[in-house]
């Protein structure tokens, strides 16, 4: 199964392995002073989240606990509750997430969220359902989803209709992604489309993102594209490089021609028993747009444990 399809389906990792880590990221000022901004710990099927606050400590801003409600040979039910929390670390009404899983007597595998929020009563509200279903015929993988909100009676309406197809397999795979939302009128268009190609070769590692959104006219037209270079190191560690490219870059006004936004670099290493990942980022200067500055680090990762 292809990442983006992977994701479409919102599964999650496996259960019944033990599983804790420490992620914490840091950031870089003009100067290269590093300073600690956010913090991650999970365990036991909790994910408590907390960012710096304005006295330079750690306040938590989420938790996350998730538990398998039911489990048999064909089906799984996962409880998620997220607990919010202020900037004055009050907690505020927490989500309760409900995911369904079942694979069907006919090979294909589907998956049901419903989103709920707290409510004044103390008891929860459902705020959206999504409907994912997914099937393979040899090389080729769709994931069909549909997105229904509540109305005012009460019934669910269905508001947007999203399709995935991945194709292809070895050196070579090509994902479209297809959303549809419904207008006024009660008409379903397009919204939203990405092409994404994968190509392997000698190590190296390279994706072709199109993005194409919905103009004035209705058509779908031309948004962004992203390509990224992922190449392993003979030690081991791995660097990511991402060209962005959009319809305006930062101080420059906006053009039909596509346009050289910013350059990321992804670096990730492990050792010592951590994995570490850093950020940097190159942007064209206003004068002469076609080439990129020096590299700026602006954040670091630093995870210890179980780390994904």
């Amino acid at each position: 199964m292809s990442r983006s399809i992977a994701v479409l389906c919102s599964l999650l990792v496996l259960w019944g392995q033990p599983r804790s880590s420490t992620t914490r990221t840091y950031t870089f000022d003009a100067n290269g002073g590093r300073q600690l901004s956010s913090e991650s710990s999970t365990g036991n099927g909790a994910t408590a989240n907390s960012v710096r606050n304005l006295n330079g400590g750690l306040s938590p801003v989420e938790s996350v606990e998730e538990r398998v409600v039911r489990q048999d040979g064909a089906s799984r039910v996962i409880e998620r509750i997220i607990r919010p929390f202020d900037a004055t670390g009050q907690p505020g009404p927490p989500q309760r997430i409900q995911i369904a899983e079942r694979t069907h007597p006919d090979g294909s595998k589907s998956v049901e969220t419903e989103v709920y929020t707290g409510n004044i009563s103390g008891g929860f509200s459902l705020v959206e359902k999504t409907t994912a279903v997914t099937r393979t015929a040899g090389s080729v993988e769709t994931v069909e989803t549909q997105v229904t909100r509540p109305t005012l009676n009460g019934s669910l309406e269905l508001l947007e209709r999203r399709q995935a197809r991945a194709e292809g397999g070895g050196p070579r795979r090509q994902e479209v992604l297809t959303v549809e939302r419904r207008d006024a009128n009660g008409n379903f268009l397009p919204a939203v489309r990405e092409v994404k190609q994968t190509q392997e070769q000698n190590g190296r590692t390279t994706e072709n993102t199109t993005q194409y959104l919905a103009g004035a006219s209705g058509q779908l037209e031309w948004n962004s594209q992203t390509v990224a270079e992922t190449r392993k190191q003979s030690d081991g560690s791995e660097r990511k490089q991402i060209t962005l490219f959009g319809r305006s870059a930062p101080g420059r006004p906006a053009s039909s021609e596509p346009q050289l936004r910013e350059q990321q670099i992804l670096e990730k290493r492990s050792a010592n028993g951590q994995t570490i990942e850093t950020l940097s980022i190159r942007r064209p200067a206003l004068d002469n747009p076609a080439n990129l500055g020096p590299e700026q680090k602006i954040s670091e990762k630093v995870c210890t444990g179980a780390c994904k």
